[in-house]
């Protein structure tokens, strides 16, 4: 259970740390399934809110299935990926599907990581984050590829398989490869049934039983973990 609590939070450290490598064009054609609808992103600055001309905020939920893979070893986790555009992104990671055990939420003033299994977090800014601040990733960047709103891939995340969902064009296929000592992680994120729900929490509520931790110290036994 350990392990697989410790690589649902690892997910977020290569999704963001895969944004630290230099941006690659992308092809404007993707090759999709016959119930998909090609999508191809819109330009815009990854960096910064939509403006008066998009659509007004709007909730996306998915249910996601996430496998991390290394040195020939793979463990997998399901869960559920809720969005409220300029506002929240909650990963929802769960064992035996029912059971939480890790959640991730990103708003543009903070991100959070909870570790439900061992009632524990970690909330900060992104500023006070070492490994984001050097990336310059906050909250937008990960929206911009969430929303397909990102002309460019950075290398190490590509995304495929877009369906229409309301008026936008979605990703349901994001492949992350990341390198990580002397082994190179990849994560393998698939989302389904997506739907325009918006009947959920936006913020999570901490128990007063969870206990604060550093970045410093999560970052640690994330770096030290074996797949």
């Amino acid at each position: 259970m350990k392990i697989v609590i410790r690589l649902s939070v690892l997910m977020l450290c290569i999704l963001l740390a895969s944004c630290r490598s230099k941006k690659e064009v992308v092809s404007t054609t993707t090759t999709v399934s016959d119930n998909t609808t090609i999508g191809v992103p819109p330009s815009q600055d990854n960096k910064q809110p939509a403006d008066a001309r998009q659509q007004e905020e709007t909730c996306v939920t998915a249910k996601v299935r996430l496998e991390l893979s290394s040195n020939g070893k793979s463990t997998s986790v399901g869960g559920m990926l809720r969005m409220k555009r300029n506002d929240v992104i909650q990963l929802s990671l769960v064992t035996f599907g029912v059971l939480e055990v890790a959640r991730i939420e990103m708003t543009p003033e903070y991100f959070l990581l909870v570790d439900k299994m061992g009632r524990q977090y970690v909330k900060a800014s992104y500023n006070d984050v070492s490994f984001l601040r050097d990336a310059d990733v906050d909250f937008y960047t990960i929206q911009s590829y969430f929303w397909n709103e990102q002309t460019s891939n950075y290398s190490g995340w590509e995304r495929s398989n877009f369906v229409t969902v309301g008026d936008r064009s979605l990703p349901t296929k994001h492949l992350i490869t990341i390198p990580a000592r002397n082994k190179t992680i990849k994560a393998n994120l698939s989302l389904s049934n997506l739907n325009t729900d918006s009947n959920w929490e936006k913020r999570t509520q901490i128990s007063s039983r969870y206990s604060k931790v550093s970045v410093d110290e999560l970052w640690t036994r994330i770096m030290n973990l074996t797949l």
